[in-house]
């Protein structure tokens, strides 16, 4: 098989955006005019402390979406803020601090090392670890004058339990707002959360930002459902489509390339063989079928687990192709969205199962099919005009994609020039969420006393 794989590049530093610079929020909130008309003072020179601002998150862990919301993010900051001392409150510090030059906390608490003094936490319940948790959170937010949520979808126990993620948010969350630190969600995903538990936690964590704003209306409904007054929010789109396009040359192709992005889904639970096992299937017979009708295919990641998904696939089509066939058929390790959104670039159209795959594609001027899992696939489908090639993940069928495949193609142009039409107001909604950023919560962060033991 003719297979690439190129260097891991886990490693890349932060890509900074190509978008027109802003003022800071320390002009409206820390310089002043002195008197004669004197220069206008930095906070360096002034000798206050600059603005510190938390982001928090499930960071490093290898999910390409997540760490793509984050890079957004920290460039955003970095434009409107260029004063602000940034870390990353997250579930890998080490890779997070690595790759974005940033200081890095870890989100869960270290673990203990002692061996009687585990024992003796296990015996109790593990109680006295628990209570250590909240005033581990509140020690390491001193100092901070805001913590923000940055995209990913954050408020769902998809694959979770209660005491995992949905916990983690709360704790920290209201540790900050102990601290009088200002909290603010920048375009999160939220819902669906299956348990009961789960959607209190979210209900009290969602209370604890004074700014919040989602990736779309059914997020916004979700967080309405939990009792949370919403009339304020507003949606704006996934922070990854903030991320500047890299720039690519592709050489002519002598085939129709289909991207292909392949999904280790297991079911909601995370944990169902059966749904894996019959996506796989169909996914590869798709997969060999157009490739036997003389198509080209890149098989794409999502984030690294996807990496078992993708072998699956490719063990399937060495049972359906010849060796000549096979050879047409692509894999490249990716390491980050931009990866993924260079490798789309070499391809015609897409076909997408993880939904930061299906951002991808369209950031870079795709049009894609989507086989999605959460409604969220639903939403951004339906904003960008692309409905009728979304279904579910769990009942498509060979048939229906195949022939989505060959609609979408008849109307390739049509329908690029509608997602870039889309991506372009989404990049300028952004830029009014950057904005809002900068009035609503970094200038009331900085107005605002902390707690300082």
């Amino acid at each position: 098989m003719n297979t690439y794989v190129h260097p891991n590049e886990s490693e890349r530093l932060v890509m900074q955006s190509q978008n027109a610079q802003v003022g800071t929020v320390l002009e409206p909130c820390e310089h002043r005019l002195a008197v004669g008309g004197a220069p206008r003072q930095t906070t360096a020179t002034s000798g206050k402390r600059p603005i510190r601002i938390a982001l928090i998150g499930q960071f490093g862990v290898g999910n390409f979406g997540n760490d793509g919301s984050l890079e957004a993010m920290i460039d955003t900051l970095r434009r409107i803020c260029p004063e602000a001392e940034l870390a990353v409150i997250c579930t890998s510090p080490e890779h997070v601090k690595k790759v974005f030059a940033v200081e890095a906390i870890k989100l869960t608490r270290p673990d203990i090392k002692v061996r009687w003094l585990d024992r003796a936490n296990r015996t109790l319940g593990r109680a006295p670890y628990k209570i250590l948790g909240p005033i581990r959170a509140f020690l390491k937010l001193r100092g901070f004058h805001a913590v923000v949520l940055p995209g990913t979808g954050a408020f769902d126990d998809f694959g979770d339990t209660p005491f995992g993620m949905p916990y983690l948010f709360l704790k920290w969350l209201v540790m900050a707002r102990l601290r009088g630190c200002v909290v603010a969600f920048a375009s999160i995903g939220a819902g669906p959360a299956y348990h009961p538990l789960s959607r209190v936690f979210f209900g009290w964590a969602a209370r604890c930002a004074s700014y919040r704003s989602f990736r779309d209306g059914i997020s916004r409904d979700f967080i309405r459902s939990l009792g949370v007054n919403v009339a304020s929010d507003r949606t704006f789109p996934d922070l990854a489509f903030g991320l500047p396009v890299p720039p690519v040359e592709r050489g002519v192709a002598a085939a129709t390339v289909v991207g292909v992005g392949v999904m280790n889904y297991r079911g909601r639970s995370g944990g169902d063989e059966s749904i894996y096992n019959a996506y796989i299937c169909k996914l590869g017979e798709f997969v060999a079928r157009i490739v036997m009708r003389g198509f080209a295919v890149r098989l794409i990641l999502g984030q690294d687990n996807d990496e078992v998904a993708v072998i699956d696939v490719i063990e399937q089509l060495r049972g359906l192709l010849s060796h000549a066939d096979l050879a047409r058929v692509v894999y490249t390790r990716s390491a980050s969205l931009h990866d993924v959104m260079a490798q789309m670039q070499t391809t015609d159209v897409v076909v997408a199962t993880r939904f930061h795959n299906v951002v991808c594609a369209l950031r870079v001027g795709l049009p894609v099919i989507s086989l999605g899992y959460l409604e969220k696939h639903d939403a951004l489908a339906a904003d960008t005009g692309l409905s009728a090639f979304c279904t579910s993940v769990e009942s498509f069928s060979v048939e229906w994609l195949e022939s989505g495949l060959d609609a979408l193609l008849a109307e390739r142009e049509l329908r690029a020039r509608q997602v870039r039409e889309t991506v372009s107001r989404y990049r300028q909604q952004l830029e009014v969420q950057a904005a809002l950023l900068q009035t609503q919560v970094l200038a009331r962060a900085v107005s605002r006393p902390l707690l300082s033991t």
